[in-house]
């Protein structure tokens, strides 16, 4: 009887072993079926981010100032039909104002609790479309107090030393006219003469 045990005994782990590797493949079926699933997913999720930042950025109501972000800045450049001017990135908040004629004024502000207080302490960058800017601009120089000066790009600059805080400047045929206001008029100018007041983009 002990003779007969043995092979017993051996022939349970060998089926169990061989039944084992027969359900392995079943079990992995489903695993890599999962995976597939899980890569799936995650270029879906990725195209619909895509898509996402492919949108239009929202932009606050015309004729009211609004504090605003860099990217909603830069939406309003891309839909705009002209240049729209600003002095570059600074630290605080950026206060955007559109009127219905087409006028944006932005405004460098300490914080956003400045955003609608009208006094006139903080630098604004304003961009007036109008098809005679540059001739108007040069009529403006030949005025008593007016002072002018070439900028790059064949534009002029003029302001007027009864308001010497704003300073305007256009290119031949450009279509606009751009103010740079700051309580100082060495900075107002100096921003406008440095180049430092360029299109958003």
């Amino acid at each position: 009887m002990e003779a007969h045990d043995t092979p017993n005994t051996t022939a349970d782990p060998l089926t169990a072993a061989v039944a084992q590797r027969t359900r392995m493949p079943t079990n992995a079926l489903p695993l890599s079926l999962v995976a597939l699933l899980l890569i799936a997913l995650i270029t879906f999720g990725g195209l619909l981010l895509l898509r996402g930042h492919g949108g239009k950025t929202t932009l606050p109501p015309v004729g009211t100032p609004a504090a605003v972000s860099e990217s909603q800045l830069k939406s309003l450049a891309s839909q705009s039909s002209q240049p729209v001017y600003w002095a570059g990135r600074k630290h605080g908040t950026y206060e955007l104002t559109r009127t219905t004629d087409g006028r944006t004024y932005i405004r460098y502000l300490p914080s956003a609790d400045k955003v609608g207080v009208r006094t006139p302490n903080y630098l604004t960058v304003g961009t007036y479309p109008t098809k005679p800017a540059f001739s108007a601009l040069r009529r403006a120089a030949a005025r008593n107090g007016a002072v002018s000066a070439n900028v790059d790009h064949g534009g002029l600059l003029v302001f007027n030393t009864s308001a010497p805080k704003s300073v305007y400047f256009s290119y031949p045929k450009s279509g606009y006219q751009v103010e740079v206001y700051d309580p100082s008029p060495l900075k107002a100018r100096g921003l406008v003469l440095s180049g430092s007041i360029k299109p958003i983009g």
